[in-house]
């Protein structure tokens, strides 16, 4: 498959409907150009940044933890020089998310996903091997989603134009 684009990535969460709410899918879909634009900009996979979001927030940008990550990514405002407040804003979670992914893939575990997603949940903590084992279940739980978006998504395109 060549470029993924914005349409590519709403049929690609359309098509996998049974893991989406139907809110989720209606967010998924609008802000599709900015998981695209920011998964380009900070170099990682636009299926697994839409998959992160889904384990993440369900595509909910009201949502705040327990640990008080907010919005769509579930970013803590300790690792943003952004308020809870702004990061409920799709557009600013988003790329404040990719950024932060793309951090932890590209330069702290050096293009290794599974690792970087797990460092994005349980942060330098990833390092000792109880954290790791629970971050890379996480990180095993977003790229299967990923795996799941390309595959269904693609084979969705090819019967009918996404580009």
């Amino acid at each position: 498959m060549g470029v993924i684009t914005s349409k590519l990535i709403c049929a690609s969460v359309i098509a996998n409907s049974a893991i989406f709410t139907q809110s989720g899918i209606n967010e998924a879909c609008r802000d599709a150009e900015h998981v695209v634009a920011a998964a380009q900009k900070y170099k990682i996979d636009p299926y697994v940044l839409t998959a992160l979001i889904q384990v993440e927030s369900n595509w909910n940008p009201r949502v705040v933890s327990k640990s008080n990550a907010c919005g769509l990514t579930q970013v803590l405002t300790k690792y943003s020089k952004h308020t809870c407040e702004e990061l409920k804003n799709p557009k600013t979670s988003i790329y404040e998310g990719a950024r932060l992914l793309g951090y932890w893939v590209n330069v702290h575990k050096k293009g290794n996903v599974e690792l970087g997603l797990c460092a994005y949940t349980k942060g330098f903590a990833c390092n000792s091997e109880k954290n790791k084992i629970n971050g890379l279940t996480y990180a095993k739980k977003v790229v299967k989603m990923a795996t799941k978006l390309q595959d269904k998504g693609e084979n969705l395109c090819s019967k009918v134009s996404c580009f």
